[in-house]
C-alpha cells in the first residue's frame, strides 16, 4: 500500500500545483466556464440596429444545419453528488471509448443531468433573460462547423486553464477575437461565428475562489480518512478496497471545475472583479 500511495501522492501534487497555476491565469482572464449550465442560445451579435429584425427573425439567418426554431430543454438543477460517487468506476470511465477527450467530466455531466440539449432561443428570450437578471455571456469559434456542433450537437465539454467545462466570456470583442485570432477574416464573418448567450437567472453560480475555499475543506477531511486508512496495520480486503476508493476520489476532484460539477453548481465565474471575492462550459445542461 505504501508504494501505491507515493505514486498517487505524485500525481496528486504534479496535477495540484497545475491546477494551483491554472486557478491563478484564469483569475486574470474572462468569465470561467461552466459545466453544463443551461443557457438561452440566440445567434444574435449586437451589431447595427438595422440588422436586428434579421436577428429577431427566427434563427433565418443561421448557418445549414443549426435548428431554425426555437427549442426548449428542460432544466435540471444539479445535486450534492460528493459523498455518493462511486468513484472507482468513475475512473474506469477514461477507457470509454464512446465518450469525448473529457470522459470522467462528461460522466459527472450524465449523473447531473447537465448533458441535456441546448435550449436555442430567439433574440428577445435572450434579451428578457438578461433582464431578469441572467449575466450575458458570448462565445466565438473559429469554424462554422465548429458553431453548428455546439448548438445541434451532443454536449462535448473541452478543457481550459481551470479545468474541464465549457468557457465563455461576458465580453463581445474577446469572443470575436477567438472567431479569427489571426484577424484575417473581415468583421461579418467573425459576427457570424459568435453566439450570444444568457445564463438562466436562476442558475446555480459560484465563483472560483469560493469554490477553491470548499474544496480545501473537502480535501483536507479526505486527507484525515487516508491518513486514517492508511496506518491501518493488516487492514483487510474491505479496508484496501476503501483507500483505493479514496484515493480514486482524491484524484477526481483535483479537477476544480469536475468538483463543481459534482456539488451541483451550474456555472463558475472566474472573473477578475469577483476574484476579489469568489470566481465550466456555457454548453446547457438543459434549460
Amino acid at each position: 500500500m505504501g508504494e501505491l500511495d507515493a505514486a498517487w501522492r505524485s500525481v496528486r501534487d504534479l496535477l495540484g500545483a497545475a491546477a494551483k497555476d491554472a486557478s491563478a491565469a484564469a483569475a486574470r482572464g474572462p468569465t470561467q466556464a461552466a459545466h453544463g449550465i443551461s443557457e438561452a442560445v440566440a445567434r444574435a451579435v449586437e451589431s447595427d440596429a438595422a440588422n436586428a429584425p434579421a436577428l429577431a427573425a427566427a434563427f433565418s439567418d443561421l448557418p445549414s444545419g443549426i435548428a431554425t426554431t426555437a427549442r426548449s430543454s428542460t432544466y435540471v438543477r444539479g445535486r450534492d453528488l460528493i459523498d455518493e460517487v462511486d468513484y472507482s468506476a468513475l475512473r474506469r470511465t477514461g477507457g470509454t471509448r464512446s465518450l469525448g477527450n473529457y470522459p470522467t467530466f462528461e460522466r459527472i455531466q450524465q449523473l447531473q443531468g447537465f448533458d441535456g440539449p441546448a435550449t436555442i432561443a430567439t433574440v428577445h428570450e435572450v434579451d428578457a433573460a438578461v433582464a431578469a437578471g441572467g449575466p450575458r455571456l458570448f462565445r466565438g469559434f473559429e469554424e462554422d462547423r465548429y458553431l453548428e456542433a455546439f448548438v445541434a450537437g451532443p454536449v462535448r465539454p473541452g478543457g481550459g486553464p481551470t479545468g474541464s467545462g465549457t468557457y465563455v466570456t461576458p465580453l463581445e470583442k474577446v469572443a470575436l477575437h477567438y472567431t479569427d485570432p489571426t484577424r484575417r477574416q473581415d468583421l461579418a464573418t467573425r459576427q457570424s461565428r459568435m453566439l450570444r448567450m444568457a445564463l438562466r437567472p436562476d442558475a446555480k453560480k459560484i465563483t472560483l475562489r469560493a469554490l477553491e475555499s470548499d474544496r480545501t475543506h473537502t480535501l483536507a477531511q479526505l486527507e484525515r480518512e487516508l491518513r486514517a486508512t492508511r496506518n491501518i496495520a493488516n487492514p483487510t480486503s474491505e479496508e484496501t478496497a476503501r483507500y483505493h476508493a479514496l484515493l480514486d476520489k482524491q484524484l477526481a476532484l483535483t479537477d476544480i471545475v469536475q468538483y463543481g460539477a459534482l456539488r451541483g453548481w451550474d456555472a463558475i465565474d472566474g472573473s477578475p472583479a469577483c476574484q476579489a471575492e469568489l470566481s465550466p462550459p456555457v454548453h446547457s445542461k438543459s434549460a
